[in-house]
């Protein structure tokens, strides 16, 4: 398992997500404390995730009441914001 901080995260998404997608485990630092970790999922995987996690669910539902009410951004922006 490797740890990453948050500033080098945000300098190397492409090779960290490459490195996520070849089934290595990042726990993602802020000031030395652990924050959240970055591990490959299936999209199986995500379903049994959510089914499991009922408040990630609720967190699905808000996000779509929120874009239909505010909309949302192409993929192109999102890479664009993202620094992709």
């Amino acid at each position: 398992m490797k740890f990453l901080n948050i500033r080098d995260l945000r300098l190397k998404t492409p090779s960290v997500l490459k490195s996520v997608e070849n089934g290595e485990k990042i726990v993602i630092t802020n000031h030395g404390k652990p924050q959240a970790i970055l591990l490959h999922l299936t999209e199986d995987e995500i379903e049994d995730l959510v089914y499991q996690q009922p408040e990630f669910m609720s967190q699905i539902e808000e996000s779509r009441k929120e874009y239909k009410v505010k909309g949302g951004v192409s993929l192109a922006e999102a890479r664009k914001r993202l620094g992709l």
